[in-house]
């Protein structure tokens, strides 16, 4: 299924992305999309169910030791010089590659990528976190309501529109999740890869560009439902992820 060595790159990746932050180094998994390198940007460097996935298990590890907040997937962890902290990451990293491979080799009709990054947040907030998984969902006000509407529909038409038009589904999600150095940077801005990537995966199943916009606009309202409702916990679980699984599995079930 998979070779020692690649486990052991993925242990590798884990503990790098613990110490360079979850967030940090999912953006680099985006940039390696927009610079052509899918096997980097989903190896075991940069694979966001290897990389990100380890920097917000331990993210959780140091906020159960009190080092820092257990859901800060921002600050790079090699600030605490915290051994175990790294070793989480390693080991998040390794399980990660493991599940997903699993997943693919079950033929789970999902992203096992996305799905992998989902289980692992829940894990993390198992063992680390307050075990709190579920909280209650306040729906949008009309300007929320509004935002997540057009924002949808805009990330969701270009994402399609560049997957039909250059054949390239990750795409729109390099370019959206590059973005999010702004988040990074100044504390703000669009988290929109769980449109995009929907969206295109929708698109490149009909040639349809309309209801790849229409995937972006329910990512958009998934996405905002599974963020209040699963980060009621001190942890970090994913929302995009769990969105982008969501509904890739309805494309490949009902679409494809």
């Amino acid at each position: 299924m998979f070779a020692f060595n690649e486990l052991a790159a993925a242990f590798g990746g884990g503990v790098f992305a613990a110490a360079v932050g979850g967030l940090p180094a999912f953006i680099m998994c985006g940039i390696l999309v927009l610079i052509n390198n899918p096997e980097m940007a989903f190896g075991p460097y940069f694979g966001p169910h290897i990389s990100f996935a380890a920097g917000v298990a331990a993210a959780a590890y140091a906020g159960k030791k009190d080092i820092v907040a257990g859901n800060d997937i921002l600050t790079p962890l090699i600030k605490f010089n915290n051994g175990p902290v790294l070793l989480i990451g390693g080991i998040f990293g390794a399980g990660g590659l493991i599940m997903q491979k699993l997943l693919a080799g079950a033929a789970v009709p999902t992203d096992t990528v996305a799905l992998t990054v989902g289980i692992s947040g829940i894990i993390a907030r198992l063992v680390f976190g307050n075990g709190k998984l579920f909280g209650s969902y306040t729906l949008p006000d009309k300007n929320s309501a509004a935002a997540l509407l057009v924002l949808g529909l805009g990330v969701g038409l270009i994402s399609a529109y560049a997957t039909i038009v250059t054949k390239n589904v990750i795409l729109g999600f390099g370019i959206a999740a590059t973005s999010l150095i702004l988040v990074q940077f100044m504390g703000v801005g669009p988290v929109t890869h769980h449109l995009a990537l929907p969206a295109a995966v929708a698109a490149a199943a009909t040639g349809n560009l309309w209801l790849g916009a229409l995937f972006g606009i329910l990512g958009a309202f998934l996405g905002d439902f599974v963020g209040k409702t699963f980060n009621s916990g001190n942890t970090h679980v994913d929302p995009p992820a769990i969105t982008i699984a969501t509904l890739t599995t309805i494309v490949l079930v009902f679409l494809s």
